[in-house]
């Protein structure tokens, strides 16, 4: 199992993603089941850490900050 991999698993993985390196984009967004833009937006929202990017993916993302219509 990759590194990735394992901390996708781990809940409390404080480990970070590299914006810079693409590979390294694209290993997490396939360990965490999500795309390339998704990742990095989650990033870009509430930072690198894959805990806190998980959350954030998890809870809806861009889509949880939309109001309902």
């Amino acid at each position: 199992m990759s590194h990735e991999s394992e901390a996708a698993q781990n809940t409390w993985s404080q480990a970070q993603v590299n914006l810079q390196d693409e590979a390294a984009v694209r290993r997490w967004s396939e360990a965490l089941g999500t795309t390339d833009e998704a990742l990095v937006g989650a990033a870009q929202a509430v930072g690198t850490r894959i805990d806190r990017i998980k959350d954030y993916l998890g809870a809806g993302g861009m889509a949880g900050d939309q109001e309902d219509a």
